[in-house]
């Protein structure tokens, strides 16, 4: 009875989803002069200045560095951008909830698809640089969509959290940009993981991102199948997380009105 209460709250406010999606989606750009140009320039600009930075270390030791590079960036900033901004979602639109009835789930919704959409089209000088490096193409790049489709799961199910939590601790978006900086060195983005210890790889091990990432590398760029326990425990950490988020989310959400 609840799933389909819940269920059909969702339906009942899928349009008002569509044109808060709309409506986020333009204001990101608006008055920007290249508007969306910028989802495919920037992954390609910061590629381009850390492949510069960092060829020299780790360009024989890894193939194809410029894409490997930037698909580790894409996820990595697909999970900062929609997990940053959901948390702020819920009680920044508080005014929004005290006047009509709107299910307060919605604009960290909008915020994780706007990320995604800004994810999809990020990967296209992905694909395009694998043209012009002549990566060989092969049936393992069919299971492109998998690692990101992952990723969209997990990251949505931390930022229900995140938005739940962010409502009562106000300075967790400070704490949490911390922890998004920290991120960028505990995931394998421009670094090849073999140069960690093999007594500490246990830490990389629990980064849900970097598993996303190592599958994505494999399929599309090294022609590998990502074996068993891999797929296995990223899929795990997707769906358990996701759960998590809507349990803490329904939970909380009775409480928001006393501390908005």
């Amino acid at each position: 009875m609840i799933k389909n209460k819940t269920l059909y709250e969702f339906m009942e406010y899928l349009p008002f989803l569509k044109e808060l999606i709309k409506r986020d989606f333009k204001m990101k750009y608006y008055k920007s002069f290249f508007g969306v140009l910028w989802t495919v320039l920037n992954p390609l600009i910061m590629a381009f200045i850390l492949t510069i930075i960092f060829s020299t270390l780790f360009k024989r030791s890894i193939e194809y560095y410029p894409i490997y590079n930037i698909s580790g960036h894409l996820i990595l900033t697909f999970f900062v951008t929609a997990t940053k901004q959901s948390l702020t979602s819920v009680y920044f639109h508080s005014s929004v909830f005290r006047k009509f009835k709107v299910p307060q789930y919605m604009y960290c919704l909008s915020n994780v698809i706007i990320a995604f959409i800004t994810l999809l089209f990020s990967s296209i000088p992905m694909l395009v640089l694998a043209f012009i490096l002549n990566v060989p193409l092969h049936l393992t790049m069919l299971l492109f969509p998998l690692p990101i489709l992952l990723a969209l799961i997990f990251t949505l199910g931390c930022s229900l959290i995140l938005a739940a939590y962010g409502v009562f601790f106000r300075d967790l978006y400070h704490l949490y940009g911390i922890l998004t900086y920290a991120l960028n060195f505990f995931t394998p983005i421009f670094y090849p993981i073999d140069i960690i210890p093999v007594e500490y790889r246990f830490v990389w091990d629990f980064n849900p991102l970097y598993l996303y990432i190592r599958i994505l590398r494999e399929t599309f760029i090294y022609n590998t199948v990502p074996n068993e326990k891999t797929l296995i425990v990223a899929t795990c950490y997707a769906v358990l997380t996701l759960a998590l988020g809507i349990l803490v989310f329904k939970e909380k959400r009775g409480k928001f009105y006393n501390y908005l």
